[in-house]
């Protein structure tokens, strides 16, 4: 490799991930040059955090020709104008720019005051597509046009949060205005770039129908993407005069919004969009009474997100998105308490190429939708299970019973791992033994079928995982998931509150798992100093991890994460309470990039 051109070696490191691409460019200061390659920093952002002095570091954002670059939270320590010019002017590739919570530079109204500095951005940011400007308290007409201007070439725009007045024409002024931010003023901007917008995201601002609907209607405008979430003033009215005038949309984010779904035909309007992908209804409470056998209608659906909503049943889903002509990639379904085994079983087999699938806190699942997501799901890349307490070994090790359907057990009253088990067994209060022995026998069985080398499917024949999280499935125990949680590929683990699981369980899944980066294990009993030492020591990239409320761990781990946890940079370990306060002291000596949460009580 090191007799190969950069521009080679730049090209065989697009293959690869981020993370493997900062592997990659520790290697050597050949390989190192080849990552700064521009089409290699599209998916990277950096985030700059504030200068301890009055000068900027000149060299570095240059070398790295930036394109992503988020400012973040710098209120504690905030630079002024002057340095934020000097910042930008060194980002001469800069694509996307993220100054959200920055409220210290809108606070005296002077930024970009000079029209020399206006002039000179507006040549180095002329490849700027994306801005956000979310959760700014103070920014004003007069601010928000000084900086939208020095970006000529704006295609997304982000407003999440911002103190922007809306209303009626009374709030409207012709000018700009010094003391506020007025929607008139960004509904001016929008029809000035009408042509190159694609995305608008006014997410928890007090957007209304009306405000939506002279949006919608300006000329030009043909919106890729639209964010709403938590604009409660929104309603059916609302959203149908969107759909009606920006046919083009192809992500429609409405999360939050409570009053939507009034209508019984709600989702009948979104068939007017022919090229949406991505429809998301997460905490819309009302969706699951309208009618959802319309999505099926809308052949160009990749992404589905209609999480914490209520009467969502099996054979509405079915009908809305298990239809022939669908190819779903994605679905989210999270705390749908009415779901059951039969969609799961029907989604699976209908849309064989999902990548994402999140059913967390969907009581009702059994063994029966694991078997079904393990033998259908092959490319998945994310599956999250948590709170899923129908789920045990059999679903793990992919075993299915002689008579061909897995047991549809229930575990209300069996509290074997639970500390409110009652010591000896009592003459009134019974627990139902013949269905836990039963299921108990089936455990038998798959292990011995997984000891003999039997092949089944398990939860590893999904080789293309790389965010799992199975936390608070109490049925699970230390032979599954030493046997199941084996992937190549895997990023983010989490395995919160298990009680049959121990340090044995936890060393083999470190030993398995080399590419992790975020494992939390919050909440585990059984979990010791051994597990810590396991992961800090098998798994190199490790970035984050949770072991809050883990009893088992002492002060000894803090020793393993100081000699051998050099790239982590988050750390809880909260109500451990036999760790000591100057342990910690001394780790977050040793460590300053790691950000450590200590809660040693309940305050």
């Amino acid at each position: 490799m090191e007799v190969l051109h950069d521009e080679v070696v730049s090209h065989i490191l697009q293959f690869l991930s981020v993370s493997d691409r900062k592997e990659a460019a520790l290697v050597s200061r050949k390989w190192y040059n080849a990552s700064l390659h521009p089409q290699l920093q599209k998916d990277v952002i950096v985030k700059c955090q504030p200068p301890n002095q009055n000068c900027l570091p000149p060299t570095g954002l240059v070398q790295r020709k930036l394109t992503h670059l988020a400012l973040g939270d710098w209120e504690t320590n905030a630079m002024t104008e002057e340095q934020l010019v000097d910042l930008l002017s060194q980002c001469p590739n800069l694509v996307e720019l993220d100054i959200s919570r920055c409220n210290a530079l809108f606070l005296s109204g002077k930024l970009l005051e000079s029209e020399k500095d206006r002039n000179y951005l507006r040549e180095v940011l002329s490849n700027v597509r994306e801005l956000k400007l979310g959760c700014l308290r103070h920014m004003t007409d007069v601010t928000f046009l000084r900086l939208v201007y020095t970006m000529e070439n704006l295609e997304k725009i982000s407003l999440t949060s911002a103190n922007m007045i809306f209303g009626s024409g009374m709030y409207d002024v012709n000018g700009s205005s010094s003391a506020m931010l007025n929607f008139s003023t960004f509904l001016k901007y929008v029809k000035e770039k009408a042509s190159q917008l694609k995305k608008i995201d006014l997410s928890r601002t007090s957007v209304h129908d009306k405000a939506l609907a002279a949006l919608a209607r300006t000329d030009g405008l043909l919106l890729d993407e639209l964010v709403l979430q938590s604009c409660v003033e929104l309603s059916d009215k609302g959203i149908k005069t969107l759909v009606t005038h920006q046919r083009s949309l192809q992500l429609l984010d409405l999360s939050g919004c409570k009053e939507l779904g009034a209508s019984k035909a709600f989702f009948a309007n979104f068939t007017n969009l022919p090229k949406l992908h991505s429809l998301i209804l997460r905490k819309c409470p009302k969706v699951g009474q309208c009618d959802i056998h319309s999505l099926v209608d809308i052949s160009s659906l990749r992404n589905v997100d209609m999480g914490e909503a209520l009467n969502l049943f099996d054979k509405d889903l079915i009908k809305g998105l298990c239809g022939p002509s669908q190819k779903l990639r994605s679905v989210s379904l999270p705390f749908c308490p009415d779901l059951n085994d039969m969609f799961v079983v029907s989604l699976c087999e209908s849309n064989p190429n999902l990548t994402h699938l999140d059913l967390s806190s969907c009581l009702k699942l059994t063994d029966s939708s694991l078997h079904a997501i393990t033998r259908n799901l092959t490319s998945l890349r994310s599956l999250r299970l948590a709170y899923c307490r129908g789920i045990s070994d059999l679903g793990m090790l992919g075993y299915v019973p002689e008579h061909g359907l897995a047991l549809h057990h229930v575990f209300d009253h069996d509290h074997e791992g639970c500390p409110c088990t009652r010591e000896r067994e009592s003459k009134i209060f019974r627990k139902p033994t013949g269905i836990i022995e039963q299921h108990n026998h089936c455990i038998s069985k798959a292990h011995t079928k997984v000891e003999n080398g039997e092949e089944l499917h398990m939860l590893s024949n999904l080789t293309s995982l790389q965010i799992l999280d199975l936390s608070y499935c109490p049925r699970i125990t230390d032979f599954s998931i030493a046997r199941a949680v084996n992937f190549r590929e895997l990023r983010s683990l989490s395995l919160n509150s298990l009680p049959k699981m121990s340090d044995a369980a936890m060393k083999t899944v470190a030993q398995q798992n080399p590419s992790l980066e975020t494992v939390s294990v919050r909440s585990n009993a059984s979990i010791t100093d051994v597990s810590v030492l396991e992961l800090v020591s098998k798994c190199p990239r490790l970035a984050s991890l949770d072991v809050s409320q883990c009893d088992g761990l002492t002060d000894k781990c803090l020793d393993s994460l100081i000699t051998k946890a050099k790239r982590l940079r988050h750390l809880d370990i909260s109500f451990c309470g036999n760790i000591s306060q100057e342990k910690v002291a001394v780790l977050e000596q040793r460590l300053p990039n790691v950000k450590v949460i200590f809660r040693p009580y309940v305050y």
